[in-house]
């Protein structure tokens, strides 16, 4: 059981460079759970059931199973399920995303997106690591704001051009950035410290970095509908 919640903790815990042994460890348990818990159920109904109103082992046999086992496969299957939703080809499985993810991975591309991901400076799952705060409350909000933008792509449908919803958060760039020196010995950041970690003050645009993405990059998709 400690290799169960040891490899969670690990999942959750990290942004990036989560190792394959561990989804395979997690899908293998969330199996494992999810058969003990049907071949329990059908014993108690099947073999144990004549008896039921007046079988108080079976009642406590169901009872583990409802509210231990099956509990505990939901959460391990969520857990892998938010890890399955990290990698760039994930988010590039939505054709209107695809745009994004072609200048992502364009050599002669001068997008901040793409010099993160040609340059490696981040290892890899680069639209989670860039779109998501850090810490488990991060990868939760990120994914209830997935199953939103699901709804919008299948079900509601979207606005064109696809536009990012409220404010981009400074502080998925600072994280990163604002401890090291290059970063630190740039008067403008220093002048303008507050308003960039509260972001107030954008970190693209004007004077400072360039787009992160193209503006016309969803144009690409629908010349591809």
């Amino acid at each position: 059981m400690n290799d169960v919640f040891q490899s969670l903790a690990s999942v959750l815990g990290q942004t990036s460079g989560v190792h394959s042994s561990d989804i395979q460890f997690l899908d293998f348990v969330t199996l494992i759970l999810c058969i003990l818990g049907i071949v329990i159920v059908c014993y108690t109904v099947f073999f144990r059931g004549k008896n039921f109103s007046n079988d108080n082992v079976s009642k406590w046999i169901l009872l583990i199973s409802f509210l231990i086992l099956s509990p505990l496969a939901y959460i391990v299957n969520f857990t892998v399920a938010l890890e399955r939703t990290k990698p760039v080809s994930f988010c590039n499985s939505c054709h209107v995303m695809n745009g994004y993810v072609d200048d992502l991975k364009n050599p002669d591309s001068e997008h901040i997106a793409s010099l993160h991901y040609q340059n490696r400076w981040i290892a890899d799952h680069q639209c989670y690591s860039c779109h998501t705060n850090y810490g488990i409350q991060g990868t939760i909000n990120a994914k209830l704001a997935g199953m939103r933008h699901i709804w919008s792509y299948y079900i509601a449908g979207y606005e064109k051009p696809v536009k990012y919803r409220g404010t981009y958060d400074n502080q998925m760039c600072l994280h990163c950035h604002e401890p090291v020196s290059y970063y630190q010995d740039v008067p403008e950041h220093q002048e303008n410290r507050e308003a960039i970690e509260s972001s107030k003050m954008s970190c693209f645009g004007l004077e400072c970095h360039v787009r992160p993405h193209p503006k016309d990059a969803w144009r690409t998709t629908e010349k591809n509908e």
